[in-house]
């Protein structure tokens, strides 16, 4: 009789399944609109199936977005900035969210990259509530006195089904959370409309306030990635300490790119270490999480086992999953495990087809192949382009003005360069025509461009914080990593017109994630300007990107307050305008400004690019390489030496 009563039990028991998508980036069709061609292992259109089949799977399920969905292609941004195509009055995301039952989404940093405005007016056409807890209006004595400007919550009341055919309502509380940093990152979009608290400090108040409401459950919807145990405040990645806030009982986070509960070796050590982290069970402070990944690779799963009875609801089991829209096979080929979904694909199929008429435009032309393969062990043809734009805009802005008298420099970083993104993440234009698409290859983000005043100090300090990326190299071992795998390509600056070597062998003066490790010599070596030692005293106006100069990245000195200039031009439009008005590589390639400084014989280091970096072997013009032969994630591995 035990395990009839066990069955009855069981069958007495309601599922309840949570699915999640983050990070989409605008990523709705399987489509890379930079290289203009078929990208299979991305898009909601892909995931859309994933959905559908989860939904049949469980009676009870509900659909959440973890923001950064509005932002990333030039479908997503034409669209945002007003194209005049069929989503002349909705988003095609958010068109596309509505077609797929949507439950609720919150915002991501990105999401407000074209203005607070423009994101109104994207949000406006939402059928779905999307909620935000700690991005208000106006700052209140706590944070259930702020001046909203989402909802902070929201309440979602369903009617579960068990296996008994039983039905119970329930009351699904929401809230959402995204990184206080977006007030520095985005101040020039949001000074004076928007203010951000504290994750930890806004889901503290409204928690509670969510349990009165009537919320049976809660779910944290954290754009914000899975960092340390430990609640500081302002944290960027804080989804382990609020999942450890009493009340809630299940967080979907993001931010950061990653997956979670991890797939693979490689995964596990994003989160090696990390107390209250369970990265197989995909728990975080023993409350079910889940992350996935980004552009639509991954459809994130919450399965919860409940039990309704007298004292209410109560979460007996929680599994936490993830299913990929593609598979990758031995030597990195990539094959899709889904096909899109119908409906998706003619929603925005006139947007599609309107999007690459547009990309294809012909801009420029240029000499020589600009690439990204080798950007991050010597200056690149592709980086060198953006700093001639940058250098471009900078004596356009500063003509007639007394900053005309400083010496100019221009910071950037090699974007597209693998990791994350892949064996195929990186930046590859054949000479000759250059299009519109090609603009968004040199310049993946949509920041805007801007100047700062620092000294000659404070750039030696930048760059020592940008040399972080590289392990110490350790003398006579042949085979060991370059690069630090938690520190991402675009805090790698180069800072073109200055000279300096960074030495391999020196330990890095600054941690990866931006901590200065005190007592270190540093290893940016002979820094000069035009051939003379750098003064530290000396000012110098550089161009950049206003992430960098706002302080993201963690980069010394680095804050609002160094800014002279403060524009509304994208780089990418400072990249297009200095293309069409003729600004080309020469034939001989980039000045190479900066250089590894060499190995010691019998010293080596590995690095992974991308397979099309064979193709340009013989255009190295300071570092020496050897290849290794692909990896199993398709990228290519190579080995630096003497």
């Amino acid at each position: 009789m035990k395990w009839k009563q066990e069955l009855d039990c069981l069958a007495r028991r309601y599922a309840l399944r949570l699915m999640a998508t983050s990070d989409l980036h605008a990523r709705i069709t399987p489509y890379d609109y930079a290289w203009d061609q078929a990208l299979p292992s991305v898009g909601l259109a892909r995931v859309a199936t994933l959905i559908r089949t989860a939904r049949r799977e469980v009676p009870n399920a509900l659909l959440f977005d973890n923001g950064d969905f509005l932002e990333g292609t030039y479908l997503g941004e034409r669209e945002q900035l007003g194209g005049r195509g069929p989503f002349a009055r909705h988003h095609p995301v958010i068109a596309a969210m509505n077609v797929l039952g949507y439950d609720a989404a919150t915002l991501g940093n990105h999401d407000f990259g074209f203005g607070v405005d423009r994101l109104e007016r994207a949000l406006h056409g939402a059928a779905f509530p999307v909620v935000c807890a700690n991005a208000v209006r106006e700052r209140g004595a706590n944070p259930l006195l702020d001046r909203p400007f989402l909802p902070a919550v929201t309440l979602l009341r369903r009617t579960l089904v068990n296996g008994s055919g039983a039905v119970a309502e329930i009351t699904v509380g929401v809230f959402g959370v995204l990184p206080p940093q977006v007030e520095v990152w985005e101040h020039r979009n949001l000074d004076g409309k928007i203010q951000i608290r504290d994750i930890l400090e806004a889901a503290q108040a409204w928690v509670p306030r969510l349990k009165a409401m009537g919320a049976d459950i809660i779910l944290a919807l954290c754009h914000s990635g899975i960092g340390g145990a430990q609640a500081v405040n302002g944290m960027e990645n804080a989804a382990v300490p609020l999942a450890a806030i009493p009340g809630i009982d299940a967080v979907i986070a993001g931010h950061s790119h990653r997956l979670f509960p991890v797939q693979d070796p490689e995964g596990a050590h994003d989160f090696a270490g990390i107390e209250s982290v369970d990265a197989n069970r995909g728990t975080l402070a023993g409350k079910p999480a889940v992350m996935a990944g980004f552009w639509g690779s991954h459809l994130g799963l919450i399965d919860l086992s409940l039990d309704h009875g007298p004292g209410g609801w109560r979460i007996t089991a929680a599994q936490s999953s993830l299913r990929a829209i593609a598979q990758q096979r031995p030597q990195g080929q990539i094959r899709p495990r889904v096909a899109s979904d119908p409906a998706i694909t003619k929603l925005v199929r006139a947007a599609h087809q309107a999007t690459l008429r547009s990309i294809r435009k012909p801009i420029g032309q240029s000499a020589q192949p600009l690439h990204s393969y080798f950007a991050r062990i010597e200056p690149s043809s592709a980086l060198a382009l953006v700093h001639q734009a940058q250098f471009d805009w900078l004596d356009r802005a500063i003509k007639g003005s007394g900053l005309a008298n400083l010496p100019r420099l221009s910071a950037a970083s090699p974007i597209k360069s693998g990791g994350r993104g892949g064996p195929g993440f990186f930046t590859d234009i054949p000479a000759g025509e250059i299009a519109l698409r090609h603009v968004g290859d040199l310049y993946h983000f949509g920041n805007e461009i801007t100047a700062v005043v620092v000294n000659g100090a404070r750039v030696r300090d930048w760059l020592e914080r940008a040399a972080a990326q590289f392990r110490q190299i350790i003398p006579g071992i042949a085979d060991q990593p370059l690069f630090d795998p938690d520190m991402p390509a675009y805090n790698f600056d180069t800072i073109a017109g200055l000279g300096y070597r960074i030495d391999l062998l020196a330990p890095p003066r600054y941690s990866v994630d931006g901590h200065p490790l005190t007592g270190r010599p540093g290893r940016i070596v002979d820094l000069n300007y035009r051939g003379t030692p750098l003064d530290d005293q000396t000012e110098f106006l550089v161009a950049t990107n206003i992430f960098r100069a706002s302080g993201g990245g963690r980069f010394a000195d680095l804050d609002p307050a160094s800014i002279v200039i403060d524009s509304a031009t994208a780089i990418r439009d400072a990249l297009r305008s200095h293309i069409e008005a003729g600004g080309a590589l020469s034939r001989t390639g980039p000045e190479p400004f900066w250089r590894l400084a060499n190995l010691p014989p019998g010293t080596g280091a590995w690095f992974d690019t991308g397979p099309g970096a064979e193709r340009y072997l013989k255009d190295l013009r300071t570092a020496q390489v050897t290849l290794l032969g692909p990896t199993p994630k398709g990228f290519l591995r190579c080995r630096l030496v003497h």
